[in-house]
């Protein structure tokens, strides 16, 4: 299946890592990581642990993984781009990941400064996994040419999960940026690959992919933790729409072969 996707010089490609890069230099160069944080994570107190709790587990892999897989049950193309744009993200953040050996804020600043939601995390802050994860999903659909609505729904999604990874105590700004930057550039890698390798789009392989897809949503239900208890309502309610989604379409093309 061949989608109309930007070409790598067109200025839409690029315009989400230049901000990402630029956010990322003025906040190092101002030296206001650490200010930035303390606002950020302020908003916690401020508003709802269950918002933010709800928003972060929106860069949660298998999350995303589920929530991608019921948008885009009928888009093979766009399930193709994101299992290659996710090997990409998955080099990105855990081959910095154990070079940088970044401590979080919570080891940082300990636990009187830092308003925690979740799990206390201390260790393996840069980049942020979740941001990167968030705005994959995001640049695939962007790049996929998807319904503007759609588009800037996912984009919109993917830049409040994250800020929640500062709301939530788990991530300076700086590592926010970093995430977002590489998860752009995974999506433009992926989707990139997939035009050219349609291996993915072929009807076995892309039952496959489905079915693999279903099966992530499956353990949402089943064995999954977020280490987000505050947001289980919405683990379940993805989990059962793409379960049921991806399990339709699924069932009628068995039926129809």
């Amino acid at each position: 299946m061949k989608t109309d996707v930007p070409g790598l010089r067109s200025p839409h490609v690029w315009a989400v890592p230049a901000v990402c890069l630029l956010g990322f230099v003025a906040v190092w160069a101002s030296g206001s990581n650490e200010t930035l944080f303390r606002a950020l994570n302020r908003l916690g107190p401020l508003t709802s642990d269950i918002l933010w709790a709800s928003l972060t587990i929106l860069g949660d892999t298998l999350v995303a993984i589920a929530l991608a897989g019921l948008l885009a049950r009928r888009r093979p193309d766009i399930l193709w781009s994101l299992l290659l744009a996710a090997v990409f993200a998955t080099l990105w953040v855990h081959g910095i990941k154990p070079l940088a050996a970044a401590l979080r804020p919570l080891a940082v600043l300990g636990p009187e400064q830092v308003h925690v939601i979740g799990h206390a995390l201390r260790a393996g802050s840069f980049p942020s996994g979740h941001t990167a994860t968030a705005f994959t999903l995001a640049g695939v659909f962007v790049l996929r040419s998807v319904p503007r609505g759609l588009a800037g729904g996912l984009l919109l999604m993917a830049i409040l999960a994250g800020i929640s990874r500062s709301v939530v105590g788990a991530h300076w700004p700086l590592d926010l940026f970093a995430g977002a930057f590489g998860g752009w550039l995974a999506a433009i890698a992926g989707s990139w690959l997939a035009e050219r390798w349609d291996w993915g789009v072929r009807p076995g392989p892309a039952r496959g992919i489905r079915i693999f897809f279903l099966l992530c949503a499956a353990a949402l239900l089943a064995v999954h933790d977020t280490g987000y208890p505050q947001a289980l309502w919405l683990q379940w309610l993805i989990g059962v729409a793409a379960t049921v989604g991806l399990g339709g379409v699924i069932w009628r093309e068995w039926m129809g072969r």
